[in-house]
């Protein structure tokens, strides 16, 4: 398994599954008084029917909150929300089989769905699902009353589902610029730390890492004599470079100011010194605008069993300021 698709298991998936969790155990409480008060209403009035589908829900309702206070957030809200479409499935058959209307039941479905479907297969569901009340409506109500419904619940489905892809495109920029640095679009320290924890983490698999610390060389002379402008210019053209000599699993992260950090897992032994230098290379004989600029690069290998990873990072790091003290421009390979 590649880092990358691990970096998707962050903070952000965490915070969305924890708000989803406190929706769903609001949502299933509502529910349960809502089902005790019209459960007893209809069993006072003498309508069994309609009783007898008030307790269902309620039943299913108070067995989904105990699954969402015994299991993950996650398992426990996908759940309840999955729960939910499938008593809204059974209630327009059951109103069939009693004769009974219950279309009014369909307009909970579309916001249901933003919950648990991306919205392309969300708009199937929503459109399908549309269809098939309005079908059991034609067996008992009137061809007009077809109509009104079918135009109540296509703009509820129109407004849902713009709703849900306004909120996707929104999560997508949130997620962006919570994982990146605005000056050099690489990954910021914050994912690097996650990273870290994951890549320490035995249930993920990996069983080895190369780390490879990268430093500008001289950049506060370039500051100093080019202006802080130019510096940023610097950094953004140095992590451009970086990302083009990349392979494509080896996320670049920005480690500090003027250092950059990647992450070889499960690589060949040897793959990090080799991709070191085909990236020093690379800035040394890049065009910066009038400005001479060279990396020097620190690179450690880390194995399971074989001490802790930030013990890896750590040599990393010393070796990067040992290729700095033999003058810059170069790789250092930390010793096993």
């Amino acid at each position: 398994m590649a880092l990358n698709t691990t970096l998707r298991q962050d903070s952000f998936i965490t915070l969305r599954d924890t708000i989803r969790w406190r929706v769903a155990l609001v949502l299933a409480s509502l529910i349960v008084v809502v089902m005790i008060t019209l459960g007893t209403i209809n069993t006072k009035l003498g309508l069994t029917d309609t009783a007898r589908l008030a307790w269902a829900v309620l039943a299913v309702a108070s067995a989904s909150v105990i699954v969402l206070l015994l299991t993950s957030r996650r398992l426990g809200g996908t759940i309840f929300f999955a729960s939910i479409a499938a008593i809204l499935l059974i209630v327009p058959i059951y109103g069939l089989e009693i004769d009974r209307n219950m279309q009014h039941w369909a307009y909970i479905f579309p916001p249901l769905l933003v919950f648990l479907l991306r919205p392309g297969p969300s708009l199937v569901a929503m459109v399908a699902y549309g269809i098939y009340v309005s079908w059991i409506t034609a067996l008992l109500l009137p061809p007009i009353e077809v109509v009104r419904f079918s135009s109540g619940y296509g703009l509820t489905v129109c407004f849902m589902y713009t709703y849900a892809l306004l909120q996707e495109q929104a999560a997508k920029m949130l997620r962006y610029h919570s994982d990146h640095d605005a000056l050099s679009n690489c990954l910021n320290r914050r994912t690097f730390n996650e990273a870290l924890d994951r890549l320490a983490s035995t249930r993920n698999g990996f069983q080895s890492c190369e780390f490879l610390l990268i430093d500008i060389d001289h950049f506060k002379a370039i500051n100093d004599q080019n202006g802080h402008l130019v510096g940023d210019r610097i950094i953004t053209q140095v992590a451009a470079e970086l990302g083009r000599s990349l392979v494509a699993d080896a996320p670049l992260f920005r480690y500090g100011g003027e250092e950059f950090a990647v992450m070889l897992v499960d690589a060949d032994e040897g793959a990090g010194e080799a991709l070191a230098e085909r990236l020093r290379s690379a800035i040394e004989q890049g065009d910066f605008q009038g400005v001479k600029v060279t990396i020097s690069v620190g690179v450690s290998r880390w194995r399971v069993g074989r001490g802790k990873v930030e013990s890896a990072l750590q040599k990393a790091d010393e070796a990067l300021y040992a290729a700095k003290r033999a003058g810059r421009n170069r790789i250092e390979v930390a010793s096993a």
